[in-house]
């Protein structure tokens, strides 16, 4: 992908002179729609605090935005020439703002940085514009105790996560299996998705770059969510919010999610976060993750000092801090998972491992376009599931719209 105006935000950095920390008192607004999350929001935030001590005249002040607005507000606010000094940011609206020339050239920030491969998508035409804060990937998790109540087999396909789900419901009462199924949910529909396209060999482009969308391999890999969903192993309706709150409640047998997400249920809840098992995801490839970046707004009245803030984020240190924070996400650099937070989420390992292999939300060559053209396929995925076309008809249509657009 071409980011357009970088140069220009490459210059407005490199203008700068960045002192260690700002002499005079300075606020930094740094947005994040995980501040909202709970629990999870409040340990981050207070890594993040600890840098007030490192540089006495900061203050760092929080802006959280629910992650339903969040991408909206931060593009009309950098649009603007406002916004906050320092806006963690999910890949699609990092790309969307840097192709707008809206952020800042951090690399000074990661000079001598031994980053690991969540930095290769923030840095653009050869400009870093953004430092890795989580990546988050997506695994098959599961309530060890309803599966053993129900004397059902953790599945390795689909077919066999229908059959165990069935039995959760069959013989416990709780819901057999939780996932995103509605258009309305559009952002976190689509990168959900991806996991059962990836996993069933989708890439969406052909070796030349060219959008493919009506494959065998999608439709393969509608089908097998048509399946789940007939299945009657999905509470019809529920947003995700409200499912993983049943599953914190030990009410959900099994469920495909995010590290983030597995966090949030194994946090503050009435379930054992001890009883939450992990495995890859049942599919015959790898699957999806959603990689998170911090980035400086081109608008910030305060470039150097948040240049020092990125500078001691990725410090032995702070990384450190931030690993015990962010449970199993991979963070910028290689962190080892913390021993004690291990043995108390036995299923995090999992999440470490598939983060190695998992791939990004994004069409590589049509990052900015993504979410544009995985509307008209999720509008065929969700066609299929309520009318029951065939997902092969249901694709030609979506590749006709997309061939128009593009």
């Amino acid at each position: 992908m071409t980011v357009s105006s970088i140069a220009r935000a490459a210059l407005l950095a490199s203008a700068v002179a960045f002192p260690l920390h700002a002499q005079e008192p300075v606020t930094l607004v740094i947005a994040n729609s995980q501040w909202l999350d709970a629990l999870r929001g409040d340990s981050l935030w207070s890594v993040l605090k600890e840098y007030e001590t490192e540089a006495p005249n900061v203050r760092l002040e929080a802006l959280g935005v629910p992650s339903k607005d969040y991408g909206d507000r931060m593009m009309t606010e950098f649009g603007a020439g406002m916004g906050p000094d320092i806006a963690i940011l999910q890949e699609g609206v990092f790309f969307a703002l840097a192709d707008a020339g809206l952020l800042v050239d951090v690399g000074e920030a990661v000079e001598g940085v031994e980053l690991n491969a969540t930095k290769d998508n923030g840095i653009l035409d050869g400009v870093t514009l953004g430092v890795p804060w989580q990546r988050a990937v997506y695994a098959l998790i599961y309530n060890a105790d309803l599966v053993e109540r129900a004397g059902v087999t953790p599945p390795t396909t689909v077919s066999e996560l229908i059959a165990s789900a069935q039995g959760v419901q069959a013989e416990t009462g709780a819901i057999g299996f939780t996932s995103r199924h509605q258009i309305s949910d559009f952002s976190g529909f689509y990168m959900d998705f991806q996991n059962w396209a990836y996993g069933y060999g989708v890439d969406w482009v052909d070796g030349d770059g060219n959008l493919t969308i009506n494959t065998p391999e999608a439709a393969e890999a509608i089908a097998a969510f048509k399946q789940v969903y007939d299945a009657r192993i999905i509470p019809i309706g529920d947003d995700m919010p409200t499912q993983r709150t049943r599953f914190k409640e030990t009410q959900v047998g099994f469920s495909i999610d995010n590290s983030g997400g597995t966090l949030n249920i194994a946090s503050g809840g009435a379930m054992d976060s001890g009883l939450i098992e992990s495995m890859p995801l049942p599919f015959p490839h790898p699957g999806a993750h959603q990689q998170i970046y911090v980035a400086v707004n081109a608008n910030s009245k305060h470039p150097d000092e948040a240049m020092a803030f990125l500078k001691w984020l990725v410090t032995p240190e702070a990384q450190a801090a931030l690993r015990k924070a962010s449970g199993p996400d991979a963070l910028a650099t290689d962190v080892p998972l913390d021993e004690a937070f291990v043995a108390d989420n036995p299923w995090a390992p999992v999440f470490a491992e598939l983060a190695t292999d998992s791939r990004s939300v994004l069409i590589p060559g049509y990052e900015v376009e993504t979410t544009q053209i995985m509307r008209p396929v999720m509008e065929a995925v969700e066609e299929v599931l309520v009318t029951g076309i065939a997902p092969e008809d249901a694709l030609a249509k979506a590749q006709g719209r997309i061939d128009q657009m593009f």
